[in-house]
C-alpha cells in the first residue's frame, strides 16, 4: 500500500489532495499545526472514507524538532513514505504596502525554514527508494509582485530550491517536483482584496495534483494553464514595461 504526507491537511488544497488520495486507496497522512482544524478536517474525511487509511499528527513545521518526530513517528509506525506533499504555507498579503519585518519573519519561518525541514529529514529516509517530494510554489514566485514581499520570496526560494534539489537529489535517487496552482478558492486567497482571475476551487486543485503526481513525471505541475503562462510570460519583459503594468493596474 502506497502512503502519501500531507502538510497543511486541514484545509484548502492540502484537504482537497487528501481527499483524492484517500478515494484512491492510498494512505493518507494529514499534518497541521492547527490541532482543533486538524480533528475537524480528520473527521469530515473519515465520513467520506470508511477505509481506516487516513491518519492525522499535529505537526508545526517551522520547529525543526516537531518536523524530525512526526516523520520518524510516520516512517516507523505507519508506513514508508512514498509521496510527501509539502503543501503548508503561511500567506498574508500586504495590502497597505507597509514594511513589517514581523510578516516577513514568519512567512521565512513557515514557507522556507518549514519547507527546508521537512526535505531534511525526508532525504534520510527516501534515500535510494525513488519516492517523491513535492513542494507546493505559487506563480508568485515567479517575479516581485506589489503587496506580496513577504509571500514571494518564499515562494520564489522554493522555486528556486525546487530546481537546484532535481539536479541534486537524483543522485540520492529522491523525485523532487514542483507545484504552481494559479488563483484557488481557499481561506488564504480569501484575504486577496482584488478579483482573482481564472479562479479555481481546491477540489480542482486536489484532483489536478493527484493526477499528476501519480499518472506524469513532469518537473513543475502547473494549472490552470493559462493564467499560470501568463505569469511566467511577465518573466521576460523589462522593468520599464513590467512596472507600468502595474502602476496601470493599480497605481502602484
Amino acid at each position: 500500500m502506497k502512503t502519501v504526507w500531507i502538510t497543511g491537511g486541514s484545509s484548502g488544497i492540502g484537504y482537497a489532495t487528501a481527499k483524492e488520495f484517500l478515494g484512491n486507496g492510498w494512505q493518507v497522512i494529514i499534518s497541521s499545526s492547527n490541532e482543533k482544524k486538524l480533528q475537524s478536517a480528520k473527521e469530515r474525511l473519515i465520513e467520506n472514507n470508511k477505509n481506516n487509511l487516513l491518519y492525522s499528527i499535529t505537526c508545526d513545521i517551522s520547529s525543526k524538532e516537531n518536523v524530525n518526530d512526526t516523520i520518524k513517528y510516520i516512517e516507523n509506525n505507519i508506513g514508508k513514505i512514498d509521496i510527501a506533499l509539502l503543501n503548508a504555507s503561511a500567506y498574508s498579503p500586504n495590502k497597505d504596502q507597509v514594511f513589517d519585518i514581523s510578516n516577513y519573519e514568519l512567512l521565512i519561518d513557515v514557507n522556507i525554514k518549514g519547507t527546508l525541514y521537512c526535505i531534511n529529514t525526508l532525504k534520510d529516509f527516501m534515500k535510494n527508494r525513488n519516492n517523491t517530494i513535492a513542494i507546493i510554489s505559487s506563480p508568485l514566485g515567479y517575479r516581485g509582485w506589489p503587496t506580496a514581499g513577504a509571500y514571494g520570496i518564499s515562494k520564489a526560494a522554493q522555486l528556486s530550491l525546487s530546481e537546484t534539489l532535481y539536479f541534486d537529489f537524483k543522485k540520492l535517487k529522491i523525485n523532487i517536483r514542483v507545484i504552481c496552482p494559479g488563483f484557488i478558492d481557499t481561506e488564504a486567497t480569501r484575504k486577496n482584496s482584488f478579483k482573482m482571475p481564472f479562479l479555481k476551487s481546491s477540489e480542482y486543485a486536489g484532483k489536478k495534483i493527484y493526477d499528476r503526481l501519480t499518472k506524469g513525471r513532469e518537473f513543475e505541475i502547473i494549472f490552470p494553464y493559462l493564467i499560470v503562462y501568463f505569469f511566467k510570460f511577465t518573466r521576460i519583459l523589462p522593468y520599464k514595461i513590467y512596472f507600468y503594468i502595474w502602476n496601470k493596474i493599480g497605481k502602484f
